[in-house]
């Protein structure tokens, strides 16, 4: 092989073992993984953590102590949830504060619980005014209000910060063991649990996080166990809130039913309720962590 041509062919061979080298850095480089997780969460009683006796917050400190024990990333979190708040008193309240605000701006994860009592305000009232058949037709028609304050609440997030992922819970129906032969209102969560869904999915970084089966059946999971809260509904005539039963049963102290409720209320999850509600978070987190660990 003459000289040159020889000179050439080393220098070709040279090049390519660096490109090769460098391909083999290059193309592997990624985004160092944060040190530590900014994560906030914004909602109702559910993001305060009524119904917690361990005063970790609900949800919150359970996510913070999970994503530290198995992602080992120190997590700082911040809570701006309100008993009682629907999602339009959410969004004022948050506008209204300038740290709620530098929060959420600064945030790598935010966490979102709406529309619990958005749709307890109006059912409630549903209940103890319309027979069984008007409910759902009534709670249709609210679905649009809920849908604009809940999107406006959404879109004042995003807003705030472009980038973080969103997760968005949806809701339960805590009154399902006592009242299982009322198929509407699990049928009134669904819908607007279907708005919480629907408008994370619209984003193209919000993640949807379901509690209704578990929280709602506690640990009536199976057909049996449901069929047969349904049979001891009908006999015992519980149709209604008013019923000498019911009200019977939520007034005992230690009453409750669903082992994932609090028996103070009947309603808010109690300690096991929040250690699901973060375990369904987890696993949304977990599937989705690209988004927000690197």
């Amino acid at each position: 092989m003459p000289k040159l041509e020889k000179s050439i062919v080393s220098l070709l061979f040279g090049l390519s073992v660096m490109l090769l080298g460098l391909g083999g850095i290059l193309p592997t480089v990624q985004a160092k993984s944060r040190d530590s997780v900014e994560l906030v969460t914004v909602g109702d009683s559910l993001t305060e953590g009524i119904g917690d006796t361990k005063n970790m917050g609900g949800y919150e400190q359970r996510i913070a102590k999970k994503i530290e024990h198995v992602d080992h990333r120190k997590v700082k979190t911040a809570n701006f949830g309100k008993s009682g708040d629907r999602s339009d008193q959410i969004l004022k309240r948050i506008q209204a504060n300038p740290t709620a605000q530098k929060k959420i701006k600064r945030a790598d994860v935010l966490i979102v619980t709406a529309g619990g009592n958005d749709l307890q305000q109006k059912l409630f009232k549903l209940i103890q005014t319309q027979k069984e058949p008007n409910i759902m037709p009534e709670i249709r028609h609210t679905k649009p209000q809920y849908q604009h304050k809940f999107e406006q609440l959404f879109a004042y997030l995003r807003a705030k910060n472009p980038h973080a992922p969103i997760f968005v819970y949806g809701n339960y129906n805590p009154l399902y063991v006592y009242l299982a032969n009322r198929t509407d209102l699990n049928q009134a969560v669904h819908l607007y649990n279907g708005v919480n869904k629907d408008v994370a999915l619209d984003d193209k970084n919000a993640y949807y996080v379901s509690v209704f089966k578990p929280l709602t059946y506690g640990q009536y999971q199976t057909a049996y166990k449901k069929a047969k809260l349904v049979r001891e509904a009908k006999e015992s005539a519980q149709g209604s809130t008013d019923n000498k039963m019911v009200a019977a049963a939520l007034n005992q102290p230690n009453g409750e039913k669903n082992r994932y409720i609090s028996p103070a209320d009947h309603f808010h999850p109690n300690n096991q309720g929040y250690d699901i509600m973060t375990d369904e978070l987890f696993k949304v987190m977990q599937k989705n962590k690209k988004v927000w660990l690197n």
